[in-house]
This record gives C-alpha cells, sequence and structure tokens, in this order.
C-alpha cells in the first residue's frame, strides 16, 4: 500500500487559521476535554505573543529556537515567546528574526496551506525548566490510524493575552495521504481537536526509541467539514523542508539540529 498520494489535494473545508485576533466568542485551545499536558514532552511546548492580541503555539527545538506555522508570523510585526516560569508566572523572551521556508504559500477557500512552518529566534536562551524538542526530519512511517499526540497551548478565554494550559489530545492518521500534509482525527468520536490558538502545536509521533516531533499544526474544521473546531486537524510534516530547517538553524546561530541523528530522545 503507498503510504502518499500525489499532491496536497483539494479540500472542501474553509481554511480556518486559529492564530485569531480574539473579537468572536469565547475562544478556546484544544477541544473535547483533552486532558492537561503532562511529562517531558510537553515542557517543550510554548506560545508566540503578537500584534492585536493574537496567539500560536511553538516548540522549542534549541534554547534560542522556537518552531511555530509560518502563517503565525507576519512582516512588520514583533512577537514574543511567553511562558511560564518555576513560579507559575509569565515571563517573555523577545523574538529578534523569524524565517519561514520559500516552498510556503497560504491557505485558500479550496486548498491548504504548503510549507506552513516558521522557526524563530530569541534574544534570549530560554530557562532550563523548558525542555527541548527532537525533530524527526526524515519521512516518519505513518499509515491510516497510526496514533499522534497534539499538544497545544491555546487562549482558553477571549481576550485573555496569556498562554493558556497546555493540553494533549491523541489524534489517529486519516486519508487523504500527501507527503506534505497530515490528517488527523479523534478515534474516540469525542470530537477532539484544535482550536483558537492552537496553530503552531507540535505533532509527536512516539516510536521505540524516543518520541519526536513530525509535523506543525496549520489548520482545523468543524465536525463533517464545517467551520470551527472538534472535526479534521491538518498538519504539514517536516520531513519534506529538512534542508530549509537544517540551513535556517545554522542561520539563526544554532546549528545543533536537534533530531534523530544527534539529539537524545525525549
Amino acid at each position: 500500500m503507498d503510504r502518499y498520494a500525489s499532491g496536497v489535494g483539494v479540500i472542501s473545508i474553509v481554511v480556518a487559521f486559529f492564530c485569531l485576533v480574539l473579537i468572536g466568542g469565547p475562544a478556546r485551545g484544544l477541544v473535547g476535554g483533552v486532558p492537561l499536558a503532562t511529562g517531558d514532552i510537553a515542557r517543550s511546548v510554548l506560545g508566540i505573543v503578537g500584534p492585536h492580541n493574537s496567539f500560536c503555539t511553538a516548540t522549542a527545538v534549541a534554547k534560542k529556537v522556537l518552531l511555530s506555522a509560518a502563517h503565525c508570523v507576519q512582516q512588520g510585526a514583533n512577537y514574543r515567546a511567553q511562558l511560564r516560569d518555576t513560579n507559575g508566572l509569565r515571563a517573555f523572551s523577545d523574538s529578534v528574526e523569524w524565517e519561514r521556508p520559500p516552498q510556503y504559500k497560504p491557505p485558500t477557500p479550496l486548498t491548504a496551506p504548503v510549507g506552513d512552518l516558521a522557526l524563530l529566534k530569541l534574544a534570549t536562551p530560554l530557562p532550563a525548566e523548558i525542555g527541548i524538542a527532537v525533530l524527526e526530519l526524515h519521512p516518519p512511517p505513518i499509515w491510516p490510524g497510526d496514533r499522534f499526540t497534539v499538544i497545544g497551548g491555546g487562549i482558553p478565554f477571549r481576550g485573555l493575552h496569556e498562554t493558556g494550559f497546555n493540553r494533549a489530545a491523541t489524534l489517529v492518521a486519516t486519508g487523504p495521504f500527501s507527503s506534505l500534509q497530515i490528517r488527523l482525527i479523534d478515534p474516540s468520536g469525542q470530537k477532539s481537536g484544535v482550536c483558537f490558538g492552537d496553530s503552531g502545536s507540535p505533532v509527536f509521533q512516539s516510536e521505540a526509541d524516543g518520541t519526536r516531533i513530525v509535523a506543525v499544526v496549520s489548520w482545523a474544521s468543524g465536525p463533517n467539514n464545517t467551520k470551527g473546531c472538534g472535526g479534521l486537524t491538518g498538519a504539514t510534516p517536516l520531513s519534506p523542508y529538512r534542508q530549509w530547517i537544517e540551513g535556517t538553524l545554522n542561520k539563526l546561530g544554532d546549528g545543533s539540529t536537534n533530531s534523530q541523528e544527534n539529539a537524545a530522545p525525549n
């Protein structure tokens, strides 16, 4: 069985951006009653605060570099990483530079985004209590029904300008399959999935030799391809952009790519 179909394909939903200005109803992070995220991998997940109360989720992949979604950063805007210190209080670190792959294409009403990845360099190193996630830069073995862990820190309340509590959802791969897109659903039928503020969330895959990030959350839909949350979760895999990721880490001043070749599993 071929693991991937060619191309991204056309989707019949309006692609939703979840790095949003909070102007609607209650804005929630991961939905469906998913539990709080715990364990080592959860320590690497934090937030990005931007202009107009925008918020996205990101992952520390080096002491001064975050991985998130390309649509979470815009030209001419300033961004800060937001985390909690050892006392549970908010702390911030300014981003001084960011990059997204040249292949990046924003979504349209009929197509998913392409290359929806971003790497952000921070002005100062993250504190020791923040974990560093491991990247999987080779094509992961993905089959229908394979399980993944998505951790998001979406904002739980309208107008709340801070990181929400990180929550973890276990989702499974579903078709159509593509080398440029991973689609995930809730196997329990509880309609768990990403929501506001969860763009850029890491998609972790666990294997016998460790747990690594294989993709970044890009978009979502409601049940039955409606607008909203709790239906499909769409993610951009890392492996097609390996060269860009490694080159950009070098450019941003951290050539120690935290990938499976030279990093210990979390």
